[in-house]
């Protein structure tokens, strides 16, 4: 059985005898061998395994603990043993007591079926003020995040539109759109109503409402469910909390989680459910898991550090199963590209020397669009990578824009990419860009649409299409003066398509497309070897297509992933980027301690997705930017910026040019012929 490996303190969890538990598990301490254990455990003292619920947040991972304590007992013990994510679980007691919960005859709806919903509702209608425009996806965002935090239009709106900003003139802003918002979600309420239509956030509030008021609903509940054993509680926000409470009166609560690494409050998850569960649940115990099998102990010394500078009390200290190893280190780079040269020729060192496989390294980023440089370098090196969180560098929209001007240069029957570069343009629809593209593939070749193109499209429009095409086509053997003409010519209307978050975030890209342009020899090429590297998904699996990897080969690939995608995650060798000031913590949190604190928080998820190699990158430009703040007598709030020295191995990038640099020899100028004159 699973529980004989527990070690002293996980026994002791598993195997508690009181009322409610909450097991705070540190980053690598065995978590779900815990809530395992306790499961087995129960069903071996004679609990009914369809007694005990337990609770997470992915089907997966539910189906992974049932699956795992199946396995730990002998026989059929836990056949009926039920693990459901909270929406699913909710369903099924809908589903079981269709009266009790006065739900019978609705039908519950999905995401897609929200903003259908929605889109009715709103019709004509836009909300926008001041370059601010909420479509009807965003105020579904907004009713879903109010429900989920149990906080008020205001603060969504806030949340959400403005990025937290509390300052006057957003105050200001709120209260003019604020009314206009409210109508639109009461009028999509009521037409939820009157097509009987349950979303997933109604799920939750409709079971806990009855539970709250209807103590013969407790009763009912309270013979079939004698135990919740809960993951990852530090991820619960206040909406699941208002669910979960009244189930106290009905059931014993095992939590299982880390308040260190509670990092999802933008999806409205409070970390307050753990600090606060010894006062909200009454006769409760709190026990600490701090033995970690992942990492070694000086990876462990400098995540221990980190939690330690929060005002916030923790009340862990990680300690090392497998001992000691090897310092982190900190490596102080010049630019996102000297930092992405650094990690691929770091990872090729380690596959080629080192006999390291790709899926030996992980990089986590806190965003995914900080990454797209250092996927411009995988590309040309030929590291084979796949993304978690965000879209790959080549899969976003504005970059395919681009790009489909050049995919119908380099092939005049590529009907996709006319259809995407057409409709780009105001006034082209798929119907009117269906009957121009008939005509432009009846062509021989790109020469004879360069000819034509104008005379097909016609107007305004057709002399900016052709003009477009004309030049990417004069430049197919220059590729990125073929994507500096395109984007020229396409960036005010690129802007204006993505006006919601251009400066911010879309803009920057186009320079990193253009040096990655500047690898490929034609256009050709770029189609070929930059875009179908991608990496898609097929039948679960990722697949390079257009490398030259074999198909034994394909599962081996870099991971390169968001934090908050990372959770699970964790690897040989582990690269945090950018761990620089404004980073963390953010520009944009440095008014809120909550957000500070989050922040810290993500950067100690990342530290702790490493096994035996952890490497930080940092900007050299941003050190040198706080240490005149903080002689103007400035605090920066850099997590880094008391950083004892003796805890990470300080290193200026080594790799020039994708080179070693060896700085033990002189630089000497070698004047040798280079020849063998023998």
């Amino acid at each position: 059985m699973e529980n004989h490996n527990l070690n002293e303190k996980q026994k002791k969890a598993v195997e508690f005898e009181g009322q409610h538990l909450l097991v705070l598990a540190g980053a690598g301490t065995g978590k779900t061998r815990c809530i395992v254990g306790r499961a087995a455990y129960l069903i071996e003292q004679g609990v009914p395994p369809d007694k005990i619920q337990i609770l997470t947040f992915t089907k997966r991972s539910a189906n992974e603990i049932v699956e795992r304590v199946k396995a730990s007992l002998s026989s059929n013990q836990a056949q009926s043993l039920n693990g459901s994510t909270f929406h699913s679980w909710c369903n099924q007691l809908l589903v079981r007591y269709p009266n009790l919960f006065g739900a019978s005859g609705y039908t519950v709806i999905d995401p897609d079926d929200q903003l259908s919903v929605m889109k009715m509702v709103c019709g004509d209608q836009i909300i926008e003020y001041k370059g601010i425009r909420i479509k009807p996806q965003q105020l579904i965002d907004i009713y879903s995040y109010g429900r989920n935090t149990r906080q008020n239009l205001s603060h969504a709106i806030r949340e959400l539109v403005y990025k937290g900003r509390v300052d006057d003139e957003t105050t200001d802003e709120i209260d003019i759109i604020r009314p206009k918002i409210e109508v639109l979600l009461k009028a999509y309420q009521t037409k939820k109503g009157e097509g009987r239509y349950i979303d997933y956030d109604d799920l939750l509030l409709i079971v806990a409402n009855r539970l709250r008021n209807d103590a013969q609903a407790r009763e009912i509940l309270s013979e079939q469910i004698k135990h919740l054993l809960i993951d990852e509680f530090q991820d619960t926000n206040p909406l699941q909390w208002f669910l979960l409470e009244p189930f106290l009166q009905i059931a014993k609560f095992y939590c299982v989680g880390d308040d260190a690494q509670s990092i999802y409050s933008f999806r409205g998850a409070d970390f307050k459910n753990v600090h606060l569960f010894k006062s909200r649940v009454p006769d409760s115990e709190v026990m600490i898991l701090d033995k970690n099998y992942r990492s070694t102990q000086e990876i462990l010394d400098l995540s221990n550090w980190l939690i330690d500078q929060s005002p916030l009390d923790y009340n862990k200290q990680l300690v090392a199963a497998r001992g000691q190893g090897q310092l982190p280190k900190l490596i102080n780079v010049g630019s996102q590209w000297e930092e992405a040269n650094f990690i691929a020729e770091h990872i090729l060192e380690n596959f080629t020397e080192k006999n390291k496989q790709f899926t030996d390294h992980l990089i986590l980023s806190k965003s995914s669009y900080y990454t797209k440089p250092l996927q411009a370098v995988f590309i040309q090196k030929k590291i084979p990578y796949v993304t978690y969180g965000g879209r790959k560098f080549m899969e976003a929209a504005h970059i395919k824009d681009v790009i489909a001007a050049l995919r119908v240069v380099n092939n005049h029957l590529d009907e996709i990419g006319w259809m995407r570069f057409l409709t780009f343009w105001d006034g082209i629809g798929e119907v009117k860009a269906g009957k121009y593209i008939a005509k432009l593939v009846s062509y021989d070749n790109p020469l004879q649409c360069a000819q034509n193109l104008a005379d097909v499209i016609g107007g305004v429009e057709g002399e900016t299409i052709s003009d477009i095409y004309n030049t990417i086509y004069l430049n197919s053997g220059n590729v990125k003066v073929a994507l500096q003409e395109a984007y020229s010519r396409m960036e005010k209307s690129l802007a204006f398509k993505y006006r919601k978050d251009w400066e911010e975030k879309r803009k920057s890209d186009f320079p990193v497309l253009e040096m990655l342009g500047d690898n490929y020899a034609s256009i050709g090429q770029l189609i070929s070897e930059g875009i179908l590297e991608n990496a898609k998904q097929l039948n679960g699996e990722p697949v390079l297509e257009g490398s030259q990897l074999s198909t034994s080969e394909i599962k081996d690939h870099v991971i390169i992933s968001t934090v908050h995608s990372a959770k699970g995650l964790e690897a040989e060798v582990c690269y945090v980027l950018n761990v620089s000031p404004k980073v963390y913590p953010s520009a944009w949190n440095l008014g809120s301690e909550e957000k500070i604190e989050e922040d810290r928080r993500v950067l100690y998820v990342a530290l702790t997705r490493a096994k035996n190699e952890l490497l930080i990158t940092r900007d050299t430009n941003s050190i040198s930017t706080v240490h005149k703040t903080n002689a103007a007598g400035f605090s920066s709030n850099y997590f880094l910026e008391e950083l004892p020295k003796h805890l990470t191995e300080q290193l200026v990038n080594p790799y020039t040019l994708g080179k070693p640099r060896d700085i033990s020899k002189p630089n000497d100028l070698d004047l040798s012929f280079g020849m063998d004159f023998s």
